[in-house]
């Protein structure tokens, strides 16, 4: 979990000074992390605004293993709609709360895509193909991070 911070620190997105404190005063950093890997994730969004060292953490690799080798890490069920725009839509149940929530829309591309595939790993949601009425078949794939919030484009589809 230091070299996490250290990495941070060198490439200046956390002030030196920020990264050598600890994440909550008075614990050392490793029981910080289990006490902070309890919180639900409905408030993962607030735990982020708290440091930048803090949202580091909770964008990091090391926060996602600590959840799930303490099992703690939620299940979430992704829903695809279209809205009155025929644009595609994406809502998340968090079933801790019974609730849906709309998740950052998609890149322009896939907003109007019919018969895409997608698939959930870990974290992470991956939307893959599709056409749209004036295009061909796609082989553009777009990845979903559940934790920093964000789309990437990935590696095209093998097309034979």
């Amino acid at each position: 979990f230091l070299q996490i911070m250290e990495m941070e620190t060198s490439n200046g997105s956390i002030p030196a000074e920020e990264a050598h404190t600890s994440l909550i005063h008075g614990l050392p950093d490793d029981l910080a992390l289990l006490c902070l890997a309890r919180v639900p994730r409905t408030y993962h969004h607030v735990l982020k605004c708290v440091s930048k060292r803090w949202k580091a953490l909770l964008c990091s690799d090391v926060w996602y293993s600590c959840r799930q080798n303490l099992q703690l890490a939620e299940s979430w069920v992704y829903a695809f709609c279209r809205d009155s725009c025929d644009c595609l839509c994406i809502y998340v149940l968090d079933p801790s709360r019974r609730c849906w929530k709309h998740i950052k829309d998609p890149p322009i591309p896939c907003m109007k895509r019919y018969g895409m595939a997608y698939a959930v790993l870990e974290r992470k949601l991956y939307l893959l193909g599709g056409c749209g009425e004036s295009e061909d078949a796609s082989d553009d794939a777009y990845c979903y991070d559940a934790l920093t919030d964000t789309w990437e484009k990935v590696a095209s589809l093998l097309v034979p």
